[in-house]
């Protein structure tokens, strides 16, 4: 099967952190960091699992507000907050439940609609947790199909709490519509459900859904309405795409040992420890927690192999970027007659349209309605959430080389070391275009 492009899918070797080895990076942004972890010798036995390190431009009152969110909200549909701990260096990190079976964009982006059943599993839980959060005094503010995640099950969950702010507890209903986070939270929920609910010819609840959504109970009335549109089902998470025209090359993952950053020792203790102290009685004692007190300020994060997201670059108070510049396409390469050519063009303006966050910029890229092109706006959507980013291969050009062509449509391998392997192009009126990005 087709690889998702934008995606590390080679094991990096880390440091241990908090009783976990490190694997590999699933995602770079300007708050922090995040790896997949696996836990070590002297640990609790356990699943993989989510470590976020954040970025020295991260202010410890972001941390503060993200660790006492993540506390307040959790219960059933949302991401567990397991431990908090910090690097060798003084790195913040907080280690989370892993949900490796995707997010509803991606879903979304693999399989051409739903059923209505699974809409109401989907829909149901997370009507019910929005509104427990939202009595705890939780606004998420990323709310979009980038942050629910599923895990093997298809039981979905909400996830990406950096930009979640908190009001006061048990607020009544009267002061919750006063809050501007949470109104934003419901209407961001309706917008969602309508969406969904349309799709699947539920025209009554979509509309009640995008004009009626409000803090409070209208959360819970709107749970229950969706049982009257179909008892629920499993939501089926295996993908719905067409397999690649010409055959996938497999290639074995290489190791790459990569250190973690270094800091100013001489820094203070930052202020967020104080979270953690107060974050410790909340957690779910789910392992023995690591609590490292001593150390010095937050770390520099590894500069990003791709785009700053702009969700994150927001969260952290920094300066917007400049404005992006369209991705340019040079026609003689595309339009000509060597696919190697053209897919060195057609990588390296994907490159920048990754760059820019600018989703149009792939119609002259991607074959329109090809995998291809929904690959690259799931991969937009999730880093626009905040869920990961995208992972732009660097590609040695003598390495690009014509594995195999038949007739318009060509498959070229991107070099041994490159992830996705090879791109499938075919040829039209416009000229080359990507097809599939394709990996073992």
């Amino acid at each position: 099967m087709p690889a998702r492009p934008g995606r590390n899918l080679f094991p990096v070797l880390l440091d241990t952190l908090g009783g976990y080895r490190l694997l590999r990076t699933i995602g770079v942004g300007s708050r922090a960091e995040v790896f997949l972890a696996h836990p070590v010798g002297g640990a609790t036995d356990g699943p993989p699992v989510v470590i976020k390190v954040f970025g020295s431009a991260v202010s410890d009152e972001s941390i503060i507000t993200e660790i006492e969110a993540l506390t307040r909200a959790q219960g059933d549909h949302v991401v567990r907050l397991l431990d908090v701990t910090s690097t060798a260096e003084g790195a913040p990190a907080l280690i989370l439940e892993r949900h490796a079976s995707g997010s509803l964009a991606r879903l979304r982006s693999e399989r051409a609609g739903v059923e209505a059943g699974e809409v109401v599993t989907l829909l149901a839980p997370l009507a019910t947790a929005l509104g427990r959060m939202h009595n705890a005094g939780v606004a998420h503010g990323a709310l979009g199909p980038g942050a629910v995640l599923f895990d093997p099950a298809g039981t979905p969950t909400l996830a990406c709490f950096g930009r979640a702010t908190l009001t006061s507890a048990g607020l009544p209903v009267a002061l919750l519509e006063a809050e501007q986070a949470v109104l934003d939270d419901v209407l961001a929920f309706g917008a969602l459900a309508a969406e969904l609910l349309e799709a699947v010819g539920a025209a009554s609840l979509a509309h009640r859904a995008r004009t009626e959504a409000a803090p409070g109970r209208w959360l819970t009335d709107f749970a229950d309405a969706l049982f009257d549109i179909a008892e629920p089902l499993p939501i089926d998470l295996r993908p719905r795409s067409d397999p690649p025209a010409l055959p996938a090359r497999v290639i074995a993952p290489q190791p790459v040992a990569v250190a973690l950053p270094r800091s100013d020792e001489s820094a203070p203790v930052p202020a967020w420890r104080d979270a953690v102290r107060r974050a410790r009685g909340s957690l779910g004692r789910v392992r023995r927690p690591v609590w490292l007190v001593a150390g010095a300020s937050m770390a520099a994060l590894v500069v990003a192999l791709v785009a700053v997201p702009k969700e994150g670059a927001e969260e952290a108070g920094e300066a917007p970027s400049a404005p992006p510049t369209a991705a340019v396409v040079e026609q003689g390469p595309v339009t000509g007659d060597e696919p190697v050519a053209a897919a060195l063009v057609l990588l390296a303006a994907r490159e920048q349209c990754i760059r820019d966050l600018d989703d149009a910029c792939f119609d002259d890229i991607d074959q329109a309605g090809s995998a291809a092109r929904e690959d690259d706006r799931a991969l937009i959507d999730e880093i626009l959430a905040g869920e990961g980013a995208g992972v732009v291969p660097e590609l040695d050009p003598k390495a690009v080389v014509l594995e195999q062509r038949l007739g318009d449509s060509a498959l070229v391998s991107l070099g041994p070391d490159s992830e996705p392997a090879s791109v499938l192009l075919v040829k039209g009126e416009a000229g080359w275009r990507i097809r599939d990005y394709v990996a073992g």
